[in-house]
């Protein structure tokens, strides 16, 4: 099986590649994207998938743009998704060791704590954490691949008015091939690990992934369940009660997003209509009610088998009330719900996301680094950028030890970290 946290691996550079008078097309319609082109190309992930694409058409704060990279010949060999995000920064010391230094500054950007908006030219997914930038055919050298990702940034840029740019995310295989090749505008930064559980495709119920779990582990995991034993769950798949369902299930989902430090992006209230009618059986929305109150909701995506490697499920996003998060253990039985839903799915992984480390670690997740470039076309702003991300590094975390030593073993061996490693120095 391979490693788990790559979805696009190093290749080695390949002689006679007519790239030198390559060109982008671009894509502002998605109904009007040659998909069967794109999705020819190596690399799907859910984030990377025409359905997703196509039920984010219209979003009011994430527009989508996709490149289609052609060789002289008229080949395509590449293709990379670019968003202009809307994006709020509010208080970074809640996810970053940030110095006195940078708390000043942002004191002056953000008077009274209001927050600083400002739109953001990503490479990648603004609403997901992992390798979801770019698709390439295995012949196209490494540094062709990043020379043109930043010929991607130079061309979006002018189409959209965007100074802010931010390329992500590179996990250490990845990040490690190309981390030489950027250019010296860019600068490297790392935030927290996205957290992963590791899933045996053979399992078929919560008992199987309980038993290779420690004792400890499986204690908690049997408190979470009786502690949540009041709550009701019902999975909501029609799509016209979903979109009566939006703004309740946007005022949830406010209620943790929106306490982020660093907001990009954001749901609107139709998304997970549209996700619905897109996506199919392979959009899980699951609304929570406590003595006949909707008191929160989770949603993830599914990513079937491909390219020889089991599926992938994505937690996507979550809303509950954080008063009866202690009480009822709501958002822990949201975690131990989508690792079911992987279950029934037969898929080798579920990405958790950035947040709420620990408590995802006792239920098996495991830290995977990521890198994020940076780039502000600001006079005299990236001096300062790369001060900021030299004062900010991640917060320090040490994962639990949830799974039982043979389980242990064969994720390592098959690409896991238990502590993830120390990422190399904070770049240029």
């Amino acid at each position: 099986m391979p490693a788990p946290n790559l979805h696009q691996k190093p290749a080695p550079p390949h002689q006679g590649v007519a790239l030198k008078g390559a060109t982008w097309q671009w894509f502002d319609d998605m109904k009007a994207v040659p998909w069967d082109t794109w999705s020819g190309l190596p690399g799907p992930t859910a984030y990377l998938d025409p359905r997703y694409f196509q039920a984010m058409s219209g979003h009011g704060k994430v527009h989508c743009r996709i490149g289609m990279l052609h060789d002289r010949d008229g080949r395509c060999v590449g293709g990379i998704q670019m968003q202009s995000v809307l994006s709020e920064s509010r208080n970074p010391g809640d996810h970053l060791e940030v110095s006195m230094g940078v708390r000043l500054f942002m004191g002056l950007l953000q008077p009274g704590g209001r927050p600083f908006r400002f739109r953001t030219l990503v490479a990648g997914q603004g609403l997901g954490t992992g390798e979801h930038t770019f698709r390439w055919e295995p012949k196209v050298a490494m540094e062709d691949r990043i020379r043109f990702t930043e010929q991607a940034f130079e061309e979006c840029a002018e189409h959209w008015g965007i100074r802010v740019w931010m390329a992500k995310d590179f996990g250490p295989e990845l990040d490690t091939a190309i981390a030489p090749l950027w250019s010296m505008k860019w600068q490297r930064a790392t935030f927290d690990p996205v957290m992963v559980t590791p899933l045996d495709p053979t399992w078929t119920d919560r008992e199987q992934w309980m038993e290779a779990l420690r004792t400890k582990a499986r204690t908690k995991v049997r408190s979470i369940l009786a502690r949540n034993a009041n709550v009701q769950l019902e999975r909501v798949t029609d799509t016209a009660q979903l979109r009566a369902l939006g703004p309740d299930l946007i005022a949830l989902y406010e209620q943790v997003y929106g306490r982020a430090s660093i907001v990009m992006g954001g749901l609107e209230a139709f998304d997970f209509a549209h996700l619905a009618e897109q996506w199919g059986d392979d959009f899980l929305l699951v609304t929570h009610h406590l003595e006949g109150r909707m008191v929160g909701f989770h949603c993830g995506l599914h990513l079937a088998e491909a390219e020889g490697m089991a599926g992938t499920v994505e937690a996507y996003y979550v809303g509950f009330e954080p008063d009866l998060n202690k009480e009822c253990a709501i958002y822990q039985r949201m975690l131990i719900e989508f690792i079911e839903w992987g279950i029934s799915k037969r898929a080798s992984r579920v990405v958790m996301g950035r947040t709420a480390m620990e408590i995802k670690s006792t239920l098996g997740a495991l830290p995977m680094p990521m890198s994020t470039y940076v780039h502000i076309r600001l006079p005299l702003a990236m001096p300062f950028i790369r001060w900021m991300i030299r004062r900010s590094p991640p917060h320090p975390f040490k994962p639990r030890k949830a799974w039982r030593a043979e389980w242990m073993h064969r994720w390592t061996a098959e690409g896991f970290q238990f502590n993830s490693p120390v990422p190399p120095g904070p770049g240029r």
